[in-house]
């Protein structure tokens, strides 16, 4: 092909909505996909949008220029929607963890595709991958190719070429793997009829969809293009530009790897916050049987203050009957005195 590759640029997103605008001119509706999710990028010089492959509960991979920012340099500052929803939906709490890229990708000059543009994301906030999907290797890359299978693609880019409606939900197109060998040594082709790619479809699943399997084949980069989305060449056919994805499942186990040591570090900070709470419930523990040893010793001291409280009482009780035996008991004596006669008078009382 003699026209420029040039990279499906992430297209600048406002943060005015206006009605439902659709990925992939002429395509398909693909909302709800599992598949495909949204991107915002923050480059510095304003946000723009990508696609992305959901392949894991906290994995997408995309496009490696989808994650460069205004100075060509790697960037955290990725938001990533839910699969299938709204690119509008997307807020500041998407942030993604982490970002591994190929080792060998470098952006091409003036906004053209580079080589082995590619690029794993791990996701702060897992999703649901309700349909499996693997990465197909070297190998079913090449039989595919040789047998021209279908392929899907599905992104969220622009809804034409001269279209100024702001993209929200995703679109797809289906076409076949072209025997077209490409300038880079780890592309390959899409061709269609039906559909063409439009800028923001950087970093879109390339699919191979059967009854028994969902095999991820590359993630769609670029394509010639005239204002914002691809255009026929001579033969008729739109050719979209992707990256194949089998050579580099050591960043997606880097990316799984990075998932597992966040859930580890997680794990870990769960498991210190159980033991500090484990440890204040031993000293509550501990607080609550001393508090019950001193509360048995006070029950016991009080015990033994009631017995001689009774015993004091007994006592006194004793007393008590033994001073009325002997007030009835006791004779009473009156002495009168008349002159020098005193006349003692014993159990009656005289008159004197």
């Amino acid at each position: 092909m003699k026209k420029l590759l040039i990279a499906l640029a992430a297209l600048m997103l406002t943060t005015v909505f206006a009605s439902p605008a659709h990925a992939v001119e002429n395509g398909e509706d693909a909302t709800g996909s599992s598949f495909v999710v949204p991107l915002k990028v923050d480059k510095g010089n304003g946000v723009f949008g990508c696609s992305g492959a959901l392949i894991a509960p906290s994995i997408v991979v995309t496009a490696g220029h989808c994650v460069l920012d205004a100075n060509g340099l790697l960037t955290k500052n990725v938001y990533v929607g839910l699969a299938g929803s709204s690119q509008g939906s997307i807020t500041l709490d998407d942030k993604i963890a982490s970002v591994q890229i190929t080792s060998t990708f470098s952006s091409g000059a003036g906004a053209t595709v580079g080589d082995d543009d590619l690029a794993f994301l791990t996701l702060a906030k897992p999703q649901v991958v309700k349909v499996p999907i693997v990465l197909a290797s070297e190998k079913q890359a090449t039989d595919m190719k040789t047998s021209q299978a279908a392929l899907k693609a599905i992104g969220y880019g622009r809804y034409g070429d001269t279209s100024s409606e702001v993209v929200t939900f995703p679109k797809s197109m289906t076409g076949s793997y072209s025997t077209t060998t490409t300038k880079y040594s780890n592309s390959a082709y899409m061709t269609t009829t039906k559909a063409n790619a439009c800028s923001g479809d950087s970093g879109s699943p390339i699919l191979n969809i059967t009854a028994t399997q969902v095999t991820l084949v590359g993630i769609l980069t670029g394509g010639s293009q005239s204002v914002y989305c691809s255009t026929k060449d001579s033969d008729g056919l739109y050719r979209a530009l992707f990256t194949l994805v089998g050579r580099y499942a050591n960043l997606a186990f880097s990316a799984a790897t990075d998932v597992m040591n966040s859930q580890d570090q997680l794990l870990s900070t769960q498991l210190t916050q159980i033991a500090n709470k484990d440890a204040q419930v031993n000293q509550y523990a501990l607080l609550r049987d001393s508090l019950k040893e001193q509360l048995s010793t006070a029950q016991l001291s009080l015990d033994a203050t009631n017995e001689n409280l009774e015993r004091i009482q007994a006592q006194l009780d004793s007393a008590n009957l033994v001073i009325a035996t002997l007030k009835k008991q006791l004779p009473q004596t009156i002495v009168c005195t008349k002159g020098k006669l005193t006349k003692k008078v014993t159990a009656v009382m005289p008159k004197c």
